[in-house]
């Protein structure tokens, strides 16, 4: 296997080590590995070979997005990992053509081209192909089966320095640090260490939403109209019932089912696709109707939405940064999860590119609040949909109604102006800021369309 060399010898320290080898940790380990001798990945699961869902990834068997804005972050991590993914199988995806979205009283939005594609394939062979990337930086080593105990601090300065571990072998050891990434998805070990060392716990922004969903895989799909994605929309807030059916390698489909509350996808096929049968459309169910599963129905909850707001802890220790779902755990019906926390990547190798003399003093403040900037938009394109339904809870935001409002009206818009849905597209990928939305342009023609949708609701009454 060809191994690819750092580009610098101008280290900042001996060792960065990496809790986690999923995909925050794997791009988060590419991000540093310029700037420190040695990277060292522990994972507590023993990462296979082949493509197969680990216990490590509660949801790597569900179908995960990789957004435009995420494989943008990829391709400046890896250069060439589009290329890379084709070779594996994944199958490329034009968000102007190849997705049907269904969503309750609207028209479909129009087929256009757009550039920027993305891709579709499982998630275990997503995590395979970075990682086997990421075995090809010569400084870079994955350490499986290995179990993080506790990090330990410097007794003067109350740096993070050291971290204690069980091997694969169940010996325990310590390892001296620069700098400890916390990739290890429920930010455990950044929290832990911060009540140890009797620092100020985060503030949380949480949102409980008790979603559930079901997911297989299928041996072929057929949804018509030379579509290769179809996403079934729930009638909010009447119903919560949604689907997700889009490829993956090697011919097959995955499938997941969604609910809320007491909409729970059954695990028995009958039921299941009975269930798929009472969405919004048939369209899914039609698709998958005469489809063998590959698979067994596997299910998944998740009550709440967290943001843990890291740039708030004045005295955050050095030598210590979370990332990923260690900062924010999104809703994951959104597909936003992966494509943040390699946009956070991205900006952990921008800031480890600079040339302060001591960068590691401040990179744990710098890196956090700029991160909170890369969540902030997400966690608001969620959020907002989220409390369409009354039993969400959690902290409105500002002006609820207003911004549920106009993006019922931009939706609307959208569906007739070709412009404005690749815009949309491009905010919802990660690829352009949510505050292009708020062009004067944009905002005048979407109170046009609310005004006009006022209109016709009030003839239709008075009628």
């Amino acid at each position: 296997m060809r191994r690819e060399t750092v580009s610098k010898s101008d280290y900042l320290g001996e060792r960065a080590i990496v809790v986690g080898g999923g995909i925050a940790g794997l791009s988060a380990a590419r991000a540093v590995s310029d700037r420190f001798r040695e990277v060292v990945i522990l994972d507590r699961d023993k990462l296979p070979d082949g493509v197969i869902p680990r216990p490590g990834v509660p949801q790597g068997k569900h179908p995960h997005g990789l957004l435009a804005g995420g494989l943008k972050a990829l391709e400046e991590l890896f250069p060439g990992f589009g290329d890379e993914l084709r070779k594996v199988g994944a199958v490329p995806l034009n968000r102007g053509l190849d997705l049907l979205y269904e969503i309750p009283g609207l028209d479909p939005w129009p087929r256009i081209n757009i550039d920027h594609p993305t891709y579709a394939l499982t998630r275990p062979l997503l995590e395979l192909t970075v990682r086997q990337r990421v075995a090809r930086v010569s400084n870079i080593k994955v350490r499986g089966g290995c179990r993080v105990v506790n990090i330990i601090a410097d007794p003067g300065t109350g740096a993070a320095t050291d971290i204690c571990y069980y091997t694969s072998q169940g010996k325990l050891e310590t390892l001296r640090s620069d700098l400890i990434i916390d990739a290890s998805g429920n930010g455990s070990v950044t929290l832990e260490f911060l009540k140890a060392s009797r620092r100020t716990l985060p503030e949380e922004t949480c949102i409980e939403v008790n979603m559930h969903y079901s997911s297989t895989l299928l041996d072929h799909a057929n949804i018509g109209d030379n579509y290769k994605v179809a996403y079934t929309l729930p009638d909010a807030p009447k119903d919560n019932r949604g689907g997700l059916l889009l490829p993956a390698e090697n011919g097959t489909y995955q499938l997941v089912l969604i609910g809320r509350g007491e909409n729970i996808p059954p695990l028995k096929e009958s039921e299941f696709r009975t269930y798929a049968l009472k969405l919004h459309t048939p369209t899914i169910y039609n698709a998958i109707k005469n489809a063998k599963l590959l698979s067994e129905i596997a299910p998944c909850s998740f009550k709440q939405s967290r943001w843990r707001h890291f740039a708030q802890v004045f005295d955050f220790p050095r030598g210590l940064l979370p990332i990923g779902d260690a900062i924010c755990r999104f809703n994951p019906v959104y597909g936003q999860g992966m494509s943040s926390a390699l946009r956070q990547a991205c900006l952990l190798s921008e800031l480890l590119g600079r040339s302060n003399q001591d960068l590691l003093s401040t990179l744990p403040q710098d890196f956090l609040s700029k991160a909170e900037d890369i969540v902030a938009e997400p966690w608001a394109m969620s959020a907002v949909p989220d409390f369409v339904y009354p039993d969400t809870t959690g902290v409105r935001p500002e002006g609820l109604e207003e911004r549920l409002n106009f993006q019922k009206g931009l939706s609307r818009l959208a569906a007739r102006d070709a412009g404005v849905f690749e815009l949309l597209s491009d905010v919802r990928n990660l690829l352009k800021p949510l505050k292009a939305l708020d062009d004067p342009s944009i905002v005048s023609k979407v109170e046009s369309e609310l005004t006009s949708e006022l209109s016709l609701s009030s003839a239709a009454t008075a009628a």
